[in-house]
């Protein structure tokens, strides 16, 4: 299904952004074409401003914002732009921009330059544990930590269960739950933020399966299917793992697997009747 989007194209900005000292001196015309995503069916139906974007305010914000810092690169300018206006704008989902440098030193005849970009807010659901020291606390600071991030809103967490090691390794039981958040990071820098809070509530890595302070573990990234080195989404092994699919039954019921093609309810339904 097609989304409702906002479009505002060549929007002239003059700015000081380039490589070359002669551009952040003397500055040039910059234009940008955006997309801005999101629900358009509400302010349709109710004739409600507020209900939608004034995309006169939103070109002055642009402007503000593109011509307010110097970059060498048209691509960290875009970038910011992104990002300034996904966490200004609460009803924006997704940014589609398009942003051209027509008067590029390049020293050859060109009609223009532009770099084009698509950001936006990605749900996540998170699994996370801990069965060692103040079980509690731990978990309550590391998804603190998820909340006061400033690319990350939205965080709603399930109930924490107690439940058995997974695995060989004798240890204690563990304090489990889910989370579901949206966030601009992608998937691997939301792995490293993940790591970094781990790391901070003092987390080793020394056994597999072991007891740890703090566990943090990305289940479901949008509906992507991703592998990496360090990465594969869905996690791997969710669909055998009760204290992620319990808790996760809370959040997301009918939220359903990309290759399994079963929900999670469906999932947990079956580890359970296998015991």
């Amino acid at each position: 299904m097609k989304q409702d989007f906002i479009k505002i194209t060549n929007l002239k900005i003059f700015a000081y952004h380039g490589v070359f000292e002669e551009e952040k001196q003397n500055g040039q015309d910059f234009y940008i074409n955006a997309k801005l995503y999101l629900d358009l069916k509400t302010p349709g139906k109710s004739d409600c401003l507020e209900e939608s974007m004034n995309y006169g305010e939103v070109c002055h914000f642009m402007t503000d914002i593109f011509s307010e810092k110097k970059y060498d690169l048209i691509e960290a300018a875009a970038q910011n732009l992104c990002e300034c206006l996904l966490l200004n704008y609460e009803k924006l989902q997704r940014v589609e921009l398009e942003l051209q440098k027509p008067h590029a030193p390049i020293g050859l005849p060109f009609e223009n330059v532009s770099v084009n970009m698509t950001r936006g807010w990605h749900t996540v659901y998170l699994s996370f544990g801990s069965n060692m020291g103040d079980k509690q606390t731990l978990i309550e600071d590391g998804i603190q930590k998820l909340r006061e991030h400033k690319l990350i809103r939205n965080v709603v967490v399930s109930k924490l269960i107690s439940t058995k090691p997974y695995g060989p390794v004798e240890q204690e039981d563990f304090l489990n739950g889910c989370l579901k958040m949206e966030t601009l990071m992608d998937a691997e820098e939301l792995l490293v933020y993940l790591h970094k809070i781990e790391a901070e509530a003092d987390r080793t890595r020394t056994v597999r399966w072991g007891p740890r302070t703090l566990d943090m573990d990305i289940v479901f990234y949008d509906k992507d299917i991703y592998e990496s080195e360090n990465l594969i989404i869905p996690h791997v092994d969710m669909q055998n793992r009760q204290f992620v699919l319990e808790p996760l039954c809370e959040l997301c019921p009918n939220l359903r697997h990309p290759i399994l093609g079963k929900t999670v309810s469906q999932m947990y339904a079956e580890l359970e009747g296998s015991k």
